[in-house]
């Protein structure tokens, strides 16, 4: 994952169980994720998460935590590399590569020349590449992992990114996210 743009949070004072923890690092099942302003300026995300599940590859480790806000799917990707990074997906049917119109050949044609020029245009936003690479993905945190490969690309602000995700025997995913400051986000353990 990228390293965040932006600062740590500061530590609570308070040590009831109902306040917010020192950060999303500490959430697990059953803990409830506030995301300040995310749907909308007055309107914040509730997220329940369910399940926890780990990423490794060459470029890093990172975690999801999954869960809902209400009727809506959410994903919460973090990794912690000297900064606090976080990104927020709300889980719809993942998008072909048509949506943002590239092709396989595409795709591997910047896999090999790994250069930040190439880009995509998606809902008249630029999104430039960032990255490729193989990762595992061990769902619950456990297991040997299984194997897929990801294209990142980060909007021109670096607020959204566009992940493209092949698994073997499977078509392409296409997925957006929402990068968030960590001010913005409180887990509870209720």
């Amino acid at each position: 994952m990228f390293r965040s743009l932006f600062g740590g949070k500061k530590k609570p004072k308070a040590t009831d169980s109902s306040v917010p923890t020192d950060s999303i690092r500490s959430a697990g099942i059953g803990y409830t994720v506030v995301i300040a302003e995310f749907f909308s300026p007055i309107e914040d995300a509730y997220i329940v998460i369910e399940q926890v599940n780990r990423y490794d590859s060459a470029v890093g480790e990172w975690q999801e935590l999954v869960g809902s806000d209400g009727e809506r799917r959410v994903g919460i990707e973090w990794s912690h590399d000297g900064d606090l990074f976080i990104a927020v997906n709300v889980h719809d049917t993942p998008m072909d590569l048509d949506r943002i119109g590239l092709d396989e050949d595409a795709l591997l044609r910047m896999d090999k020349e790994h250069s930040l020029s190439n880009s995509l245009t998606f809902e008249d936003q630029r999104y430039s590449y960032k990255n490729s690479y193989e990762a595992a993905y061990f769902k619950d945190s456990k297991g040997e992992g299984d194997g897929f490969y990801l294209w990142e690309f980060v909007s021109q602000d670096s607020n959204k990114i566009v992940s493209v995700v092949k698994w073997e025997d499977a078509p392409f995913e296409v997925y957006t996210s929402v990068v968030v400051s960590p001010e913005q986000v409180s887990a509870y353990k209720v």
